[in-house]
């Protein structure tokens, strides 16, 4: 654990930068890369099952962000508190977080069941004709996960709840036992290993649930366990929803929440974009996704932690704390990115022939890999500094950013390039490029102007 600085010296608040961010942006960096190894894993297949992965999950992504209205707002809350010393509210919080979780999450896994082919065929609507691998198989897969997604939301939500207490190295063994299991599923039941059926595209759903279900059961067991820093007589708990308590985690998490929606929803019409130029052009763009998710992830992990220090520095009523440190984990996380992202503009194209050996979709997928290659160090900007204002409980204006961005920005010019002037793929990335240099921009402005650190103050209710 860390103690917020007294001063600011930048060493030492670099040292709490990394002592916080180091497990997160492992976490997310190792996560990006059981996902890489999954897609890798599915193209062996071929390209159809490629693109069958990739719709599907596509539309999980928008599942995930309704989510995050929870996620998010439990993470700011308890960063929130635990700085300001409030104990009682910050148990408060914890359980009802959980709570809700675990009555949203089985709403959405019953949904997400009985309109499977549905969502399928929406995603597809602008090709001449729908894809019938795509439907049947992709079907099963979405039923599959959503089910799994009962257990998924409660793991996310102990996760959110551990890093806004400052404590990023419990998620990260969850998540590396969970992958473990994950990867090993896929791999045996994909291919169909000794005496397991060969499920292929039902194999990675099956793989990627039993992850899910074993990162559940290791949450149960930390929230039982009275050597974490969850301490929570839980046999003396009042399971009721406290409507006030979900108020106050909705009023931050929700505008993160339909930030999320708004993004999953600009890429939903995106892959439906993609979709309407034909099946390898959607295995090359899941590609090009997949291997640019890696520098990401790490920028990621150090936005959780923008999130708990800037939400603890502003608990403890030090703002000036608050911004330097975004401003140092800012400038850590860009040298990082730059660094992993060098090799990969090199040597792109045998990165990309461990995913297929396909020649249409490794030559269409090659130069829109190097494009979002070359923004990784701005898109670390806009990373970072959205964590930092979900901490001091400014998702409203992350959220309006995104509007404009996705929306006006990558969709737009994705039209207008890929469709309208006819340069495809690489049309639809330029858009996104786009739109990743407006969003950066507006909250750089945001974060500068400081406007941020008057939004939430904590009270004692």
């Amino acid at each position: 654990m860390f103690e917020l600085s007294k001063d600011l010296n930048p060493k030492q608040m670099r040292k709490n930068i990394l002592q916080l961010a180091w497990p997160a942006a492992l976490r997310m960096f190792l996560q990006s890369i059981v996902g890489i190894v999954d897609v890798i894993m599915v193209g062996q297949i071929g390209a159809h099952a490629l693109a069958t992965v990739d719709v599907s999950n596509r539309f999980m992504f928008i599942t995930i962000g309704v989510l995050s209205a929870l996620t998010i707002g439990s993470t700011a809350l308890v960063a929130r508190y635990k700085g300001a010393k409030n104990d009682i509210k910050t148990n408060n919080i914890i359980i009802q977080s959980l709570l809700s979780g675990l009555i949203l999450s089985s709403i959405i896994a019953i949904l997400g069941f009985i309109f499977s082919k549905d969502i399928l065929k929406m995603m597809m609507i602008l090709m001449d004709e729908v894809d019938p691998f795509i439907l049947k198989k992709g079907s099963v897969y979405l039923k599959i996960v959503f089910t799994y997604m009962i257990f998924a939301l409660p793991t996310m939500m102990l996760n959110s709840i551990l890093q806004g207490l400052g404590d990023m190295k419990t998620p990260l063994y969850i998540m590396l036992i969970t992958n473990i299991v994950n990867i090993v599923g896929n791999y045996l039941l994909i291919f169909g290993i000794g005496f397991l059926p060969r499920l292929e595209v039902t194999g990675a759903a099956l793989g990627t649930g039993f992850g899910r279900l074993v990162g559940f059961l290791i949450g149960l067991y930390i929230l039982l366990n009275k050597n974490t820093l969850i301490k929570i007589d839980f046999k003396n708990v009042n399971w009721k929803i406290h409507w006030k308590t979900v108020k106050d985690i909705l009023n931050i998490g929700i505008p993160a929440s339909v930030e999320q929606l708004v993004r999953q929803g600009s890429q939903i019409i995106y892959t439906i974009l993609v979709s309407g130029l034909g099946t390898i052009t959607i295995a090359a763009n899941a590609l090009a996704m997949n291997i640019n998710s890696l520098p990401m992830m790490v920028g990621f992990g150090f936005s959780l932690a923008a999130t708990t220090l800037v939400g603890q520095s502003l608990g403890a009523n030090r703002k000036d704390l608050a911004t330097e440190y975004g401003k140092q984990t800012t400038l850590i996380t860009i040298i990082l990115m730059s660094i992993i992202s060098i090799p990969m503009f090199i040597w792109v194209k045998p990165i990309i022939k461990l995913y297929t050996s396909n020649p249409k979709v490794i030559e269409l997928s090659k130069p829109v890999v190097r494009m979002i290659i070359v923004v990784q160090p701005i898109f670390a900007v806009y990373i970072v500094l959205a964590g930092a204002l979900r901490g001091a409980g400014d998702t409203r204006f992350t959220m309006f950013t995104t509007i404009i961005g996705n929306w006006a920005g990558r969709l737009l010019s994705s039209l207008f390039f890929g469709y309208y002037l006819g340069y495809g793929l690489i049309g639809l990335w330029i858009g996104m490029l786009i739109d990743i240099c407006t969003r950066t921009l507006l909250i750089f402005k945001r974060f500068k102007s400081k406007k941020w650190q008057k939004i939430y103050h904590v009270q004692e209710r």
